[in-house]
């Protein structure tokens, strides 16, 4: 279940310390405003990226990844990032194993952060290899008590709500989950990982349009509502198209940022009752499903969601149900 990196590049990827700083290797600490970007993968949103710098007072970012990536990259990425707004210095931690996930050195350099950004990649090896460290701890502490902006895209943007998809297999498709909500690669989904603000009924999907998703999604809040993980009248789900990201501040209005001339979008997705057959071995059935807000990403982030209210700025609402295992319509646009 890889996904892409907004870092993706035809350089050469030699070893190198898991730990390298572009920029100033003091730290500085500038006052910051809370804020969560989530990107649905598939290509670098510089709109998100400068929000989040914006919120970061301009200090110390931190670049969470499995991957390797070379100096040079990684002075590349410092290079572009400034670009957008000050950034005193990025730190990539490359953090590919839970001995790593429990060092000192990676626990400091997180909790110092005034930004902090997960990369895309694998979400289950994340989970392996970051729930119950050090790193989880002062993620944490970032989301809850520090209050810095973070963000995260594709498999990043996975793990920064209540709710997280964690598939034991490969990725669960469309067809699969529809076919069969209790699919063998519908396995599973997680409320222990992070603890994310007005997020906690929440789970996230990504790829969205490109990766016919739509109906795993609805798939995924039917899972959650059956297995109690929440009441079907907060039970939500938060998905993006490629290249597309939703950024919420701590008052829970979220902007969706993306390109105003592509098929980047966002969606907000609320259950509207229990579903009617969610069963192992047998299709969904849910006849009163859910309702979709479909924004577009624009580079101004002009369309706004308020998660508080769960109601659309600019957009369109949608109904979609699901007949035996069928949408009874289709809301994504596909590049």
């Amino acid at each position: 279940m890889v996904f892409c990196s907004p870092r993706d590049s035809d350089l050469p990827l030699p070893p190198h310390s898991p730990f390298h700083t572009a920029g100033n290797v003091d730290d500085v600490s500038p006052a910051t405003v809370h804020g969560l970007a989530l990107v649905g993968g598939g290509g670098r949103c510089s709109e998100a990226y400068r929000w989040l710098i914006q919120r970061s007072g301009g200090g110390d970012f931190v670049f969470l990844t499995t991957a390797v990536y070379s100096e040079q990259e990684d002075d590349q990425f410092f290079a572009d990032m400034q670009k957008l707004g000050a950034v005193d210095s990025i730190t990539t931690l490359t953090v590919n194993s839970r001995a790593k996930a429990n060092a000192a050195e990676v626990e400091n350099t997180i909790r110092s952060a005034e930004l902090l950004f997960i990369d895309g990649g694998d979400q289950t090896e994340y989970y392996n290899l970051w729930k119950g460290t050090r790193l989880q701890a002062a993620v944490q502490y970032l989301l809850q008590t520090k209050k810095v902006p973070l963000g995260g895209t594709s498999a990043g943007m996975a793990i920064l709500s209540g709710l997280a998809y964690i598939p034991i297999n490969q990725g669960v498709t469309s067809a699969e989950a529809l076919g069969d909500p209790f699919h063998a690669n519908m396995n599973s989904i997680k409320n222990d990982f992070f603890t994310v603000p007005l997020q906690a009924s929440t789970i996230t999907d990504t790829h969205w349009s490109e990766r016919n998703r739509c109906g795993r999604t609805i798939a995924f809040l039917a899972r959650v509502i059956t297995d109690n993980l929440a009441a079907f009248p907060v039970a939500r789900a938060i998905a993006c198209d490629e290249r597309t990201a939703v950024c919420i501040d701590g008052n829970g209005w979220a902007v969706v940022f993306g390109s105003s001339d592509a098929h980047d979008f966002a969606y907000f997705l609320s259950s509207r009752s229990m579903p009617d057959r969610c069963l192992p071995g047998q299709s969904l059935h849910w006849a009163n499903a859910v309702s979709i807000w479909k924004l577009q990403g624009t580079e101004a982030g002009l369309n706004g969601f308020d998660l508080q209210n769960w109601e659309g700025q600019n957009g369109s609402r949608h109904d979609v149900n699901v007949l035996n295992g069928i949408l009874s319509v289709d809301i994504q646009n596909p590049d």
